[in-house]
């Protein structure tokens, strides 16, 4: 998996499954009026166990589905409302997000190799010689 991400709290780097759980974790405490959690989500007694939860069904997810797609059905007008990886309708969202990234992704190996169809020359030079052509030639005489 991608360490590409990072935690939205600490700024640490962190890879995709802990940056989809820490990304409904908070969307949950803000459901919950709760206020942001504390600076290592994880650490706290409070949200501890849901994060590990939401981490899991993450890496399970990911074993199925691109984490692009996942990212992308949570951000989704649909997906807004979800607050645990674990709903049973978030997979029909993930679903359709994973088809239109394998749609671009397809676009994108059928593309045509670029073929140079111009019948132009490269430029004949004009004006002095240098030096160091004029003694090249010197060599060969």
């Amino acid at each position: 998996m991608n360490k590409g991400y990072k935690h939205k709290t600490t700024g640490q780097e962190c890879n995709a499954s802990q940056y989809i759980a820490e990304m409904v974790c908070l969307r949950k405490a803000e459901r919950e009026n709760v206020g942001r959690p504390a600076y290592a989500l994880w650490n706290t007694e409070k949200w501890k166990k849901e994060f590990q939860s939401q981490v899991t069904k993450g890496y399970q997810l990911l074993k199925k589905y691109h984490e692009k797609a996942i990212i992308n059905a949570l951000n989704s007008y649909k997906g807004k409302g979800i607050y645990s990886l674990r709903v049973g309708w978030l997979e029909d969202i993930i679903k359709k997000e994973q088809f239109k990234l394998d749609k671009i992704n397809d676009r994108e190996i059928q593309e045509v190799e670029y073929k140079d169809n111009s019948f132009s020359t490269p430029k004949q030079p004009y004006g002095k010689q240098s030096r160091i052509s004029r003694l090249k030639g010197l060599e060969n005489e």
